[in-house]
């Protein structure tokens, strides 16, 4: 007999099911009818390997426990019981939505309506608790909004699953709370869970209402429990302004990882986010002069160890000006190939660089005046790159396999200074000028670690890299948005814009330098702390620019025409070294089976070429290059010939694609409102539309085969697959979120599915369902021997997906492997040292597959410096 026939049977005396609603970890739950009372109810059937391990008995003892639990905001408990091999419990059908609902409708709630739906649950929480009942499981799921009102939902229903159960539970497979929302430690299996737990899981709910997901997500839960234990989260007004410094205080307070931090009870926890209402005073103060007193501290230790740097030369004294003059340049290398980062040492005298290809490189130290020039370490294995050198000049750090290391300047063996954090490679570290605290980035995030003490968050800086102490200890320079232009790997040397940012170490407070709508890199200070340098290319080719640090000013252009990458300059201000960076970009086709050596170029230039593709009928070929001095559109045919300039704004437009159709269009990303958006150009002369334009930064978007919709995902390290539709008046809907994580979405040819790949899982591939569904997993990259996969394209007959992949020497590859899974194959090797392949953009189109072939050659130089 099936199981729900079985059920409708057990329970015919009490209650006639009508319908199942939803199923989650534990129960199934259906709409039934309570035929004593004729009233709709929720029957909760609890999954029948979890009421094995139980029995009834035990299970209806516990939850007499929360029976008597009456409150205005928790959903009372009706009925419990056993009916043949099932265990059930009863509440009331409220005919109105979850919480979950409503965020996956809006996203983000109003802040004021955010912060009632947190308070009417805290007064919920702290009545369970005072009666001894912590629920365990808050989350969106279990808030129903009903009449304007929140209830909480399965009050004491994981308690009573727990103590039923025991450790049998682990015999069901079944994991209580759910990780994104699931407290430190609970998430470690502490047998002993308070209420601060549930303080912990509200913080969390309060924060996806704020600002749209969830303080930590991964692609499994293994990789969410990951961040919960090691991460901070991201503060809330760096992605919401309009949130009160006052409620950031109080959700971030809930979200502490020792339950000690965190407020002592859930009345707490409303009460100050009561009180944001009318001040941002309080707990904010509170936490304020807590930074900034062990800020205060810091900067002592770090202005004492300045205390003791020779004045040197001053470069930047005097007035509003700059005052630099360039003298003598000496150029220092002659090689093929790259020479990366040059940093030079703090007596000018040495330049330390990583040198090798565009995905694998090693640290060496040369002598300016000399030909001597030796590898920082023996590891010829581990990427080596972004050198710099301690203040005294004696030990150079440098990044390997996303974490930091330390060497001595004349070679020799190397020490880990600064471990790896979970998720996210390191991407820029430097020593301040007392030789013992470091600045590194990751992520999003910029920290300070003092020599053996634990790493202190101490700002959000999106995509942080290149981060850099000022003289006096108590600011450091940080270029922002686009860490993989200097990060060795696929996306060296990229187009896409990126930012100046100043943070102060006493209070994180973060200060924008320069505009963000074009290319502005490599910060350094000069001597005397009062300019910074950098490399823009704002007017065209990038240059050398100084801006006045104190205080919002323009930046002031130094050199012209250099095409410099990037920049380092001498303690005394004596002397900068710089590379320039000549980067030639084409697209070249090779027809599907055949080998690299038939491949022949689309595009002729000597333009840097960055993201395209080729529309779905295979005759047009869409890309993004710098051919004018700024990143533009152009169109070509898929066989070659002259380019057609499609887009003339300043602030760079990327990854186009073309739409299908007699009628086509182009949608694109672009920074001309300040973000990574997504837009959509008519190619007829119609207008321009926005398509997506919010703080997550929206990139690579893709139409579906009707172009009814398009599929894009999010610049972050984690990223996130989101679709938005066109209604039928030509205007956009709010996107919609498939995937809480990801990059690169491809559309099937039916429409009906979406490939995209991941980095936070190592580069693993996946395919999700356009409207509804769970992803599955086509290439697991963490399974021995698997190819990490990169941007995916389906076949043309739907049955496969090609996927582009870097091997660990980093040459590239195109893999195949079929929708219904097994294993992938490769089709095209790309190591042909003539046609070299570092791009991560290739396209399918007629039978043929589109790569970019690039050339990348540097020099290094060094000039003297001086001012007037």
């Amino acid at each position: 007999m099936p199981q729900f026939t079985r059920l409708v049977e057990a329970l015919a005396d009490r209650y006639r099911i009508e319908r199942e609603l939803g199923a989650g970890g534990m129960a199934t739950v259906f709409l039934a009818e309570d035929l004593r009372h004729r009233r709709s109810v929720a029957v909760k059937v609890l999954r029948p390997e979890l009421a094995a391990v139980i029995g009834a008995d035990r299970f209806l003892a516990e939850i007499r426990t929360t029976a008597n639990l009456q409150h205005p905001h928790i959903l009372p408990l009706f009925d419990s019981g056993g009916a043949d091999s099932f265990l059930f419990y009863v509440m009331p059908y409220v005919d109105g939505e979850s919480l979950r609902d409503r965020l996956g409708r809006e996203k983000q709630l109003p802040v004021a309506e955010a912060v009632r739906i947190a308070s009417e649950v805290a007064s919920a929480l702290d009545y369970a608790h005072r009666h001894g009942v912590v629920h365990r499981d808050i989350k969106p799921e279990n808030v129903l909004l009903h009449e304007g009102r929140a209830l909480v939902a399965d009050f004491g229903i994981a308690l009573a699953v727990t103590e039923a159960g025991g450790s049998r539970l682990t015999e069901t497979g079944l994991s209580l709370g759910t990780p994104m929302y699931m407290s430190p430690e609970q998430a470690t299996g502490e047998r002993e869970i308070t209420a601060r737990a549930d303080v912990y899981s509200l913080g969390a709910v309060t924060y996806e209402m704020l600002l749209g997901e969830p303080p930590f997500t991964g692609p499994s839960a293994q990789a969410i429990v990951a961040r919960v234990l090691t991460e901070d989260p991201r503060p809330l007004t760096a992605a919401r302004r309009t949130v009160p410094p006052a409620v950031e205080d109080a959700v971030l307070a809930a979200l502490e990882k020792l339950p000690a931090d965190r407020p002592v009870s859930a009345a707490s926890f409303a009460s100050l986010l009561a009180a944001s209402a009318t001040t941002t005073g309080g707990m904010h103060r509170t936490r304020a002069a807590g930074r900034r007193s062990r800020a205060v501290a810091a900067g002592a230790l770090l202005l004492a160890g300045a205390a003791g740097v020779a004045a040197g030369l001053v470069l930047a004294g005097r007035g509003e000006s700059a005052d630099v003059r360039f003298g003598r340049a000496t150029r220092l290398s002659w090689a093929p190939g790259l020479e990366l980062e040059p940093a030079i040492s703090p007596d000018g005298r040495f330049v330390a660089y990583d040198a090798g290809t565009a995905t694998n490189t090693r640290v060496y130290v040369r002598q300016i005046s000399g030909e001597r020039v030796i590898p920082l370490t023996r590891d010829s294995l581990t990427v080596q790159s972004a050198p710099t050198w301690s203040p005294d000049g004696t030990r150079i750090l440098y990044l390997a396999g996303g974490a930091v290391f330390s060497a001595p300047s004349s070679g020799g063996p190397a020490r880990q200074e600064v471990r790896r954090r979970p998720g996210n490679p390191i991407t820029s570290a430097e020593w301040a000028r007392d030789g013992r605290t470091i600045a590194f980035t990751a992520g999003d995030s910029l920290f300070v670690q003092a020599a053996g003490a634990t790493a202190r968050f101490l700002a959000i800086v999106r995509s942080a890299n290149n981060c850099r102490w000022a003289p006096d200890g108590g600011t450091i320079a940080c270029a922002s948005g686009n860490a993989s232009y200097v990060t060795v790997g696929p996306m060296f040397g990229n187009l896409a814009a990126s930012a100046i940012v100043a943070v102060s170490v006493g209070d994180g407070r973060v200060r924008q330098l320069t505009g963000g709508t074009s290319l502005n890199q490599t910060p350094v200070w000069s001597p005397d702390g009062r300019h910074v340098y950098f490399i823009s290319n704002r007017h065209g080719p990038r240059d050398i620019y100084a801006v006045r640090a104190s205080r919002d000013a323009e930046p002031e252009r130094l050199t012209t025409g250099l095409e410099v990458q990037s920049i380092s300059i001498a303690s005394d201000g004596a002397r900068l070294a710089y590379s320039i960076l000549h980067d030639i970009g084409n697209v070249w086709s090779v027809p599907l089976g055949r080998p690299l050596a038939d491949a022949v170029p689309v595009t002729r230039g000597t333009q840097p070429l960055d993201a395209f593709s080729v529309s779905d009928d295979g005759r047009w070929l869409m890309y993004s290059a710098d051919l004018a001095g700024n990143g533009d559109i152009y169109r070509i045919p898929a066989s070659g010939g002259e380019p057609e300039r499609l887009t003339t704004d300043p602030s760079g437009d990327f990854a186009p694609s073309l739409s299908p159709g007699p009628a086509p269009e182009m949608a694109f990303q672009s920074w001309r409102g300040g973000t990574r958006d997504i837009y959509v150009q008519p190619l007829d002369g119609g207008a321009l539309q926005t398509v997506v334009a919010s703080p997550r930064q929206e990139i690579l978007p893709r139409w579906s085969p009707d172009a009814s919709r398009i599929a894009f995902s999010y610049f972050d390290a984690v990223g996130g697959i989101a679709i938005v539709r066109r209604r039928p008046d030509g205007s956009w809907e709010e996107p919609v979120q498939r995937v809480p994580f990801g990059q690169w979405p491809a559309w099937s040819p039916d429409g009906r599915r979406i490939a995209f790949t991941s980095a936070i899982s190592g580069g693993s591939l996946y395919l999700v369902p356009a409207d509804s569904g769970a992803a599955v997993t086509l290439v697991d990259a963490a399974r021995p021997g698997m190819p990490s996969a990169g941007q995916p394209h389906f076949s043309a007959d739907g049955q496969a997906v090609l996927f582009l992949s870097y091997d660990a020497s980093g040459m590239a590859s195109i893999w195949s492997v079929p929708v219904t899974g097994g294993e992938p194959r490769r089709v095209l090797e790309l190591n042909d040292p003539a046609r070299p392949v570092y791009r991560p953009y290739w396209a399918l189109g007629s039978g043929r597959i589109f790569i970019i072939v690039q050339e990348q050659q540097t020099e290094t130089w060094v000039v003297d410096m001086s001012t007037e």
